[in-house]
């Protein structure tokens, strides 16, 4: 017979042995020791023992059917979006098999490390979006937080003389506090005139898209004087971001702690929206305005945050690059993580933690599309097409939820 009191008397000690249990199987399978997914699967499978034997066979059944639905209408517009791709494959003379092994094994398993360099600052602006999207906001602007995150990332790398110890932490913070304020203006707007954070966070990121020239020449890529004018110096290697490879020798040399980092934000963004008082604020005015103000909440103040928050996060995706990947601010550095990170808010249903998966997601058809391109000749567009769908199908849901709830609230006035 199960002593379920003791179960629950040491309850937390064993949420803490399944967290790490997990922890040490993601950073086993990030570093592509694929057999980590033996520890993931393990940590879940005993998570949801633990729960059966504290709570019963209803409640495991529960979960379970809650997390599939949440998951049903992303992998039904992944496997519509790979059928339609199929087919355009076979009409212009692809083999549909053979392109779709490669992808997947380039994106999976070849350029695996490719795709989670791609994804660590993904989630950052996807974490962006969702945020904003969580106050009712459209922060279409994070490829200009993103930039100016990277540019301060560069100037304060070049600069600080600290331990790398502190200066790491202290650049992430004070980039990101450079994306925020950079978002002061359109927040003071929105709140103050109600102009649209549309308009102006995308042409505020315009801006820090032009202004990132100017930066570049200013901090070593002059003409005049150095032989790379579109790059700026590169930072000490004292202020890199930890490599995987420096912990286990298998792992590729570069891929870096970026990733890791990412994760955690994604987790510390899921708890301040959905644990503490901010963030039931902030989901409050997203859901109804009038509702929170009739409720005492500042539906100004919060948006203001929102947004100002959202310039935050994406301004770490700028540090992530800098300090982990390029060591140096050059022109056109971004890879529109900005945009696509729309996407993957969008695809995650604006959830912290589905972010991450929608973002590696949408890392491993960027490589596994490359690598799809060089083995079997196929063109770069067929993945684009894939991503578009997949984005158009989620898009249709909101769409379809949006006007479904409008014509049902129409109904029964009209009744």
């Amino acid at each position: 017979m199960v002593n379920k009191e003791l179960f629950k008397k040491y309850k937390v000690i064993i949420y803490i042995f399944l967290l790490l249990l997990a922890g040490f199987g993601a950073f086993l399978y990030i570093a592509s020791y694929f057999f980590g997914i033996i520890f993931i699967i393990l940590s879940i499978t005993l998570y949801y023992l633990f729960h059966f034997i504290i709570k019963g066979r209803e409640s495991v059944l529960k979960d379970i059917t809650s997390a599939l639905k949440k998951l049903l209408i992303p992998i039904i517009g992944i496997l519509v979006a790979i059928f339609i791709g199929a087919v355009i494959m076979i009409l212009t003379g692809y083999n549909p098999v053979t392109a779709y092994g490669a992808l997947f094994y380039g994106g999976f398993i070849k350029n695996w490390h490719v795709s989670l360099l791609n994804a660590a600052p993904l989630i950052f602006t996807g974490l962006s979006v969702a945020f904003a999207f969580k106050a009712g906001l459209f922060n279409i602007g994070a490829e200009g937080q993103y930039y100016i995150g990277a540019m301060a990332a560069a100037a304060l790398g070049l600069y600080l003389n600290w331990p790398p110890f502190l200066t790491i932490p202290v650049i992430f913070i004070l980039a990101g506090i450079a994306g925020a304020l950079y978002n002061y203006i359109p927040s003071l707007l929105k709140v103050k005139t109600g102009a649209h954070e549309v308009i102006t966070t995308m042409m505020f990121a315009h801006i820090a898209r032009y202004c990132s020239s100017i930066f570049i020449r200013g901090f070593g890529g002059d003409p005049a004087t150095s032989s790379h004018p579109y790059v700026t110096d590169p930072i000490p290697a004292s202020h890199w971001l930890l490599r995987f490879k420096d912990i286990l020798p298998e792992a590729n040399y570069r891929l870096h702690i970026g990733i890791i980092i990412a994760i955690l934000v994604a987790f510390f963004v899921h708890y301040i929206l959905t644990y503490t008082k901010i963030g039931f604020e902030i989901r409050a005015v997203g859901s109804n305005p009038d509702a929170a103000r009739t409720m005492g909440i500042s539906v100004g103040k919060n948006i203001f945050i929102a947004l100002m928050f959202a310039g935050f996060l994406a301004g770490l995706a700028g540090v992530n690059q800098v300090l982990g990947l390029e060591h140096k601010m050059y022109e056109n550095l971004s890879a529109g993580y900005g945009w696509n990170g729309i996407s993957v808010a969008l695809l995650a249903s604006n959830h912290p933690i589905g972010v991450i998966f929608t973002s590696i997601l949408w890392g491993a058809l960027d490589s596994g599309g490359q690598y799809m391109a060089r083995t079997q000749s196929t063109h770069n567009s067929i993945v684009e097409i894939i991503k578009g769908i997949v984005l158009f199908l989620v898009v249709a849901r909101y769409l379809y939820t949006y006007f479904g709830q409008k014509f049902r609230k129409k109904g029964k006035k009209n009744e």
